[in-house]
């Protein structure tokens, strides 16, 4: 039968259906080697396609889910570094680490330390973040207040710690120029305006008619201390013959010194201890060595001293005279010889009252510096 059906179609039928028989066998090979539901692949298709956007979208919101937690993250770590900043601020800002504790001044001799507190008008306990940022002002005002320092620098540290340190230019004294009092300053400066009347405070300088004598004496005056400069009364600039530079001190204590100008500053350093071994007022001379004595022996040891050496002198004239006049009459042997006598006793006396007022005054203290 079936054969018959294939003799019956002609040639064009029958090409078509074996074309269609091969196709159907290639289809169920193929559908023998993967699966035996023909639908399969369509199936694995679209189970391939829903695993895919499942994982996908676990991957997605895995991710967003982890970008969320790390944006949670660093907003609490941004909040909490914030609010510790805050509280570590107003920690700070309460504390006394943040207040002014300790200062130090320096470069100051004349100017007291209290005073140069006062005028810079920081205090203690002051809060060091607004005060770091008004050193200049500090500054200025110590500058404006204290017309004897001619430059400050005010450094605060964030310690707490005030560090000033300033150079002086400060009032040493009057001098006398065409009897008129006038101010000068450390650096030998004269002040133009006239003072009607010194104050008590500062030493008087006389003779000092040359600026460059007056500068050079004033450096070396500023390195005195302070102790012995405030017992200064008046310097007189007073060059002798053999000494041109020579200077004389009046002190608040009644004593007077001498000295040189290259020297007495490092020698008046032991002026208060000179002054303390004094037992009465007198002169201090520096010039050479160190050695002081009464006001009164120098007119009276000058004269006796004079009197025993003119003495001594007539009395060897007079020996010298007897042994080569041995012819002379012995009225004018005797007669020498009782001047003599009387020569010798006026020295004697002399010298006895010498010692006794050396011995009553305690002279020649003698002490050696150089």
């Amino acid at each position: 039968m079936k054969k018959k059906k294939d003799e019956e179609l002609t040639p064009w039928a029958k090409y078509q259906k074996e074309h269609n028989a091969n196709s159907r066998s290639r289809f169920k090979r193929k559908r023998k080697a993967t699966s035996k539901n023909p639908r399969e692949p369509q199936a694995s298709f679209r189970r391939n396609n829903r695993n895919k956007v499942k994982k996908s979208n676990k991957k997605g919101t895995k991710r967003i889910v982890k970008e969320q937690r790390l944006s949670r993250q660093k907003l609490g770590i941004l909040i909490g570094s914030t609010l510790i900043v805050i509280a570590l601020f107003f920690g700070y800002f309460y504390s006394s680490i943040s207040r002014v504790q300790k200062f130090s001044v320096s470069g100051n001799k004349r100017v007291s330390t209290a005073k140069i507190l006062k005028n810079v008008s920081i205090k203690k306990n002051d809060v060091i973040l607004t005060s770091v940022f008004k050193e200049g002002k500090f500054e200025n005002n110590l500058l404006k207040k204290n017309t004897d320092i001619k430059d400050a620098t005010v450094s605060i540290s964030w310690s707490g710690k005030v560090k000033i340190k300033v150079k002086e230019n400060a009032v040493m004294g009057y001098v006398i120029r065409n009897k008129t009092y006038y101010t000068v300053k450390q650096d030998g400066s004269v002040v133009r305006k006239s003072v009607s009347q010194p104050s008590s405070d500062y030493p008087i300088f006389r003779n000092f008619q040359e600026n460059s004598t007056l500068k050079k004496f004033l450096k070396e005056y500023a390195q005195m201390p302070n102790s012995v400069q405030n017992d200064v009364a008046e310097v007189d600039f007073s060059p002798t013959k053999n000494v041109k530079d020579r200077l004389h001190f009046f002190m608040n204590d009644g004593n007077q010194v001498h000295a040189i100008m290259s020297t007495f500053a490092k020698k008046m350093k032991y002026y208060p201890e000179i002054s303390a071994s004094m037992k009465e007022r007198g002169m201090v001379d520096l010039q050479v060595g160190a050695f002081s004595r009464p006001s009164g022996w120098t007119d009276e040891a000058k004269a006796a001293s004079e009197s025993s050496k003119s003495a001594e002198s007539s009395s060897k004239a007079k020996k010298q005279e007897k042994t080569t006049q041995n012819s002379e009459s012995t009225d004018s042997t005797s007669g020498s010889a009782d001047s003599t006598e009387t020569i010798n006793s006026a020295s004697s006396q002399s010298k006895e009252d010498l010692e006794s007022s050396n011995a009553e005054s305690t002279v020649n203290t003698q002490q050696d510096i150089d």
